[in-house]
Formats: C-alpha cells, structure tokens, sequence
C-alpha cells in the first residue's frame, strides 16, 4: 500500500482573495458508495446558516471525479459536478465524504481523484473529512503527524494503516491547524456547526442547532457512543434504569453489585464487559448528561451539580473540564446564548 505524503500548512497564495461579504464556498467530494447522511447534514448546516444570518453566508457545491449522478450507499442518486469544472481558487472548506467499506476503497484509489484533492488540500482554507473519509485523507498523506478522528469502530484500523496519524477514537470531530476530521455520520453536523462558529459568532451556530431540533450542541471531544445506549437490553437493563432515577444517592461500587445480586468482583467485570465502561465511569457519565441538560435549561452551576448528584458545584466543574474541556459556564453560555433565564443563572452562580 502507497502512501503519498505531503506537507499541508497553510493555505497558499493561489486562493482567490475573499472579499468581506462574500459568501464562503464549501464543496463536498462524493463517489459512488458515499453516506448520504455524511452530506445532507453537514450541507443543511451550511444552508441554514444563510437563513439566520440575513445574507448568504455559505455557497454550496457537490463534486465528484467524473460528475453526474452518483448513488449513495441507501440508493438515493445525487447530482454533482465533475471536479475537472471546479475552481480550486474559489473553494473556502473542501469536504471528503464518508461511505461503505467498497465505495471508500474506490475512491482512495483513484488516481485522479487522489491528484485532485492533493492540490486543492495545499489552497483551500479548510480541509475536512466525514466519518470514513478520513481514510482517504490519511492514504493521501493529508493526516500525517496531525491529530484525527474516525468512526469509533474504524479508529483501531486508521491507527494499524497510518501510524503517522495521532488518531483520537473518542473525539466527535477535530481541528488541527486548518485539517478538520469528524466521526461517524451525524458528527459531520457537530462539525460543521463548530465551523460556522468559527466563521460567524457562537449566536448563529447556536441558532442552526435549535433548527435542526438538536438538544444541545456537542463538543467536539465528547464520546462518539452513548453508554446508555449500550447497555440498553442487557442484563443491568433494570439496574441502569434505576440508576437514572436515583442520581442524588451515593451510588458505590458495593452498591450497584447488591443491587445486582452480584459479587464486587463479578458485577464490575461483567459491567465493563457489556458497557464498555466501569461502573463509577458510567455513573459520572449519567450525571454529567444530567447537569448538561439542567444548564442547557438555564439552571446554575449550583443547582446542576445538587440535581445531578454531584457533591459540590466545584465537583461538577473538575468532571466538566475532565470530561469536556471546559466550564460548566462556558457549556451554558454555549447552549443557550440567547436565553433570558441565563442572566438569572449567571447571578446565582455569582451570588455563591
């Protein structure tokens, strides 16, 4: 297997100047076998974002090597222009779709695909990959010495094939310099509302996501599974649902295992075996999702942390900056930018 390894820095000088005002041109590289959802909603991000800003922010194209009709991997037909009839200079984020295992491995291999976007990598402002298609920037070498993502089930085989890649499994999406790469299907949306922040302010990124009827923007370094959803119909089906109802109680190792009618031993190594995840973590876990959705509801830090069963405010902001990266007060001010309840908030949690 070749790799073909280029240094990608910044942008060069053959990008056409972008005049203030200008809309922001993103195209998206597709082939047959591509995820459709790896394009509708990255591009619905982009579209919404002109409605709320009043003005066209983004123009949007899709390409593909030779142009015409490609299928999608559920069938659908989209229409794309040959990449030959798209002009490098004017393109402001390059998006390389995901697909089926056979769809990405074509498309890796074409020649002329591979030349195309090595040169446009080397102009274009932002260079982005949607799930899987972090392969083909990686067999490229577009990912060489970067941090990266992938779908969290292809993670261990992004890191086997291109060791030169600093791949992150856990991580939604990730920006490294002006290389941006997501995780599986519906974190391009995670993706491109980070890009549209960084482009146009959090209000409006913030406003595209109450649209689409997204419960909360993601951080780009959450978890790309839910643990929840993973232990759904096993044995601890019951246990974890009494949990959910009983964040506000001490909730120990020993505990869980009685409540289990198991052994410590026994019920920790099954736990893991069906959730991934240990028992204190998975518990941390559905209390961080409980203080989030408090604060996305203009709760205080204070009344969060209390609601999600944390010891203290200060608890909750050690896990948040563990966790996320951040503040509990920087999550709120990024969820609900434009919510009256948030002053009210913001005075409790000033007011101690």
């Amino acid at each position: 297997m070749r790799i073909y390894a280029k240094t990608l820095n910044a942008p060069s000088g053959a990008v056409r100047a972008r005049r203030p005002g200008d809309p922001r041109k993103a195209v998206f590289v597709l082939f047959d076998g591509a995820q459709l959802l790896d394009v509708a909603g990255p591009a619905d991000v982009f579209s919404i974002a002109n409605d709320f800003a009043g003005t066209q922010a983004y123009t949007v194209e899709f390409a593909s090597m030779r142009g015409g009709n490609v299928t999608a991997t559920n069938g659908l037909k989209c229409e794309t222009v040959p990449l030959h009839r798209v002009a490098i200079s004017e393109i402001d984020t390059l998006i390389i779709v995901g697909g089926g295992r056979d769809g990405i491995v074509r498309a890796i291999r074409d020649q002329g695909l591979r030349q195309w976007v090595v040169k446009a990598a080397l102009q274009v402002r932002r260079l982005a990959s949607v799930c899987s298609g972090s392969f083909a920037l990686a067999h490229w070498g577009l990912l060489s010495a970067r941090r990266a993502t992938t779908h969290w089930s292809a993670a261990d085989t992004l890191k086997k094939y291109y060791p030169t890649v600093r791949v992150e499994t856990d991580s939604l999406y990730i920006a490294d310099g002006n290389v941006w790469t997501s995780g599986g299907v519906t974190t391009g949306i995670d993706m491109t509302l980070a890009m549209v922040e960084a482009d146009h302010g959090r209000w409006l990124a913030t406003r595209v996501a109450r649209q689409l009827v997204l419960s909360a923007r993601r951080v780009g370094n959450q978890a790309q599974y839910s643990v929840e959803l993973t232990a759904q119909g096993g044995r601890y089906a019951e246990l974890v649902e009494w949990i959910r109802g009983n964040l506000g109680k001490r909730l120990d190792m020993r505990m869980l295992a009685e409540r289990a009618g198991e052994s410590g031993r026994t019920f920790c190594r099954h736990f893991k075996a069906q959730t991934l995840v240990t028992p204190g973590r998975f518990v941390e876990t559905l209390r961080l999702q409980a203080a989030r959705r408090r604060l996305e509801g203009g709760a205080s830090v204070k009344a969060a942390a209390r609601a999600a069963g944390f010891a203290s405010p200060e608890h909750l902001s050690r896990v948040f900056k563990r966790r996320l990266a951040m503040s509990p007060l920087e999550y709120r001010r990024a969820n609900i930018a434009d919510s009256p309840n948030d002053s009210r908030a913001a005075a409790a949690d000033l007011s101690g």
